[in-house]
């Protein structure tokens, strides 16, 4: 298949740009780089010695004067050459105004030499002698001085027309990178298929709620950039300026932004999963519930930042400036902070645990919470923490708030969890033997897979739970609030006695459970496993039994008008008049 003619044309247009990008570049350093060594040139030339040089040269005319003045009073000369004289100096005065220094000192050593030739008729040859020498010295030494005096004005004015050329053409290439790209041209090129665009203005782009992928913004200006919403994945930010840039509720995993500055942005509640922000300065920046995951913030500025509620678990702070940070309720668990400067940084309600490695002699304040097994931590405010996988065996969690709180994994056996507020709480997979959760509030917690064998949750509020899979094997459940949940879990033994099933969809193995006065009127119990399950006195008005395995169940003093029984196995039951199902 052949090329055409467009596709050549559009091949070689872009590697002219490119090229004459590249040549933009260089002639941006080389412009930097005599502005530099100009402004150095220029330093010096305004300091030189030259300039006292001159001025000794005036103060050698002034004393030469002098000397001549002195000598026309030791010899007899005529009224008319005296008048000469006294002319020459009027004259020597008054042009001195007019022409430059070089001049004066010609002028004025022509009517010297000139006096020098009247006085050799004189019979004074001592103080002629003397005279000339003194002279002639002196016309040597002020000629070779203000030889470069000449020169030097010459010189300065190049330099000076150099320094405004310079300055011009600097003062233009300013201007033209004053320019922002706006949103329009940037995303129509990066539509084109163009990655890279380091080092452009893209100061005040709007790019909220954009994906972008592997784009290179190395050293590009953001400033006041709103990316909010935006998706950024393995891009470059390396040097980027993102000074007041809105990135909040933004996802940036995998990005590299290194050196960049952050100062005053807006990062609330921005996703920055593996994220290298080594050398970064983040001076006054709003991190306010950032989700900083395993992230490199080593030699990291933060002096003045809002921290509060970040989750810097297994983040890498070594270095790192952090004097005055807020981190109130930050999760600091298994971070690096060595090091690190935490100069009246606020720690209240920070959460860290024996792995966090913090600087030395650096001793967190009684308000921060130590997770750790044993540790009492009652009424402790830990909503919305990043928790799982914690060890919290044994702990004081009394009425403690744990509200949509991340136990997943996390061993809590043995702990007292009394009256505590562990709504929409994720719990899936956490172990919570012989855990006390009386009173406790639930509701809506995910408890699937956790394993809650002999765990106490009397009067427990479990509305609207998922209990899927849950291990309730011998736990307490009187009077416990079920409602709207699915009980598909092990509830081997488990007591539930006096708990309002109505409305509650159950499957799973109640063998041996105890149901007695509970309420299960209307409730579908079918091909449930419950032998050996008692039932007595408990409402089953209505109830679907069909097929439901009931051997050995105690059904006495139960209530079941019109419950449907239909190939029920009750072999061994106990029926509701006492009497024993053959």
């Amino acid at each position: 298949m052949s090329i055409t003619n467009s596709e050549i044309d559009v091949a070689a247009l872009v590697a002219r740009v490119e090229q004459l990008e590249k040549e933009q570049n260089l002639r941006r350093q080389n412009i930097a780089w005599l502005k530099k060594y100009f402004d150095d040139l220029k330093q010096q030339f305004n300091h030189r010695t030259e300039l006292q040089d001159i001025q000794s040269v005036h103060e050698a005319i002034a004393q030469l004067t002098a000397q001549v003045s002195e000598l026309q009073q030791h010899i007899n000369i005529s009224p008319l050459d005296k008048d000469l004289a006294n002319q020459d100096n009027q004259e020597i005065v008054v042009e001195q105004s007019n022409i430059d220094d070089a001049e004066i000192v010609k002028r004025f050593f022509e009517r010297v030499d000139q006096q020098q030739i009247q006085q050799l008729s004189v019979e004074v040859p001592t103080i002629v002698e003397n005279t000339e020498i003194s002279v002639t010295e002196e016309d040597e030494q002020v000629e070779e001085e203000t030889k470069p005096s000449t020169a030097f004005s010459n010189f300065e004015f190049q330099i000076e027309r150099i320094m405004w050329l310079v300055n011009r053409s600097y003062a233009a290439e300013e201007e033209s990178q004053d320019i922002p790209l706006d949103a329009e041209e940037f995303l129509r090129r990066y539509e084109a298929g163009e990655r890279d665009f380091s080092s452009l203005n893209l100061a005040g782009i709007d790019l909220s709620g954009k994906t972008f992928s592997r784009v290179n913004f190395s050293k590009a200006n953001l400033t006041g950039a709103n990316l909010s919403r935006t998706y950024l994945n393995s891009d470059n930010l390396n040097g980027a300026n993102l000074k007041r840039a809105d990135l909040s509720d933004a996802n940036l995993s995998s990005t590299n932004l290194s050196e960049a500055n952050l100062d005053n942005a807006n990062l609330h509640n921005i996703k920055l999963n593996s994220v290298n922000l080594e050398n970064a300065t983040l001076k006054k920046a709003n991190l306010s519930d950032a989700y900083i995951y395993q992230i490199n913030l080593s030699g990291a500025k933060l002096n003045d930042a809002n921290l509060s509620g970040t989750n810097l678990r297994k983040a890498k702070l070594v270095g790192a400036e952090l004097s005055n940070a807020i981190l109130c309720n930050a999760n600091l668990l298994e971070a690096n902070f060595e090091g690190a400067n935490f100069q009246d940084a606020n720690f209240d309600q920070a959460i860290y645990n024996h792995t966090t490695i913090l600087p030395k002699d650096f001793v967190p304040t009684d308000n921060a919470y130590l997770i750790s097994p044993g540790v009492t931590l009652a009424n402790a405010n830990l909503a919305g923490a990043d928790l799982s996988q914690v060890n919290l065996t044994g702990a004081n969690l009394n009425y403690a708030n744990i509200e949509s709180t991340n136990l997943s994994g996390a061993d809590l056996s043995e702990a007292n969890l009394i009256e505590a507020n562990l709504s929409k709480a994720n719990l899936n997979g956490a172990k919570l033997i012989q855990v006390n959760m009386n009173g406790a509030k639930l509701i809506e917690a995910n408890l699937c897979h956790a394993n809650l064998t002999a765990a106490r949750l009397n009067r427990a509020n479990l509305m609207q739970a998922n209990l899927g899979s849950t291990n309730f094997t011998a736990a307490e459940l009187v009077q416990a609030n079920l409602k709207n949940t699915h009980l598909s879990g092990n509830f081997n033994g488990a007591n539930l006695s006096g708990v309002n099933l109505v409305g509650v969809s159950i499957s799973g193995n109640f063998s041996g459970a105890n149901l007695s006065q509970a309420n299960l009127c209307g409730t579908s119990l079918q091909s449930l496993q419950m032998t050996g399950a008692n039932l007595s006195s408990a409402d089953l008005r209505g109830a679907n039994l069909s097929y439901a395995k009931l051997e050995k169940a105690n059904l006495k003093d139960a209530n079941i008008n019109g419950a449907n029984l239909e190939n029920a196995k009750l072999a061994g039951a106990i029926m509701p008049d006492g009497t024993t199902h053959e």
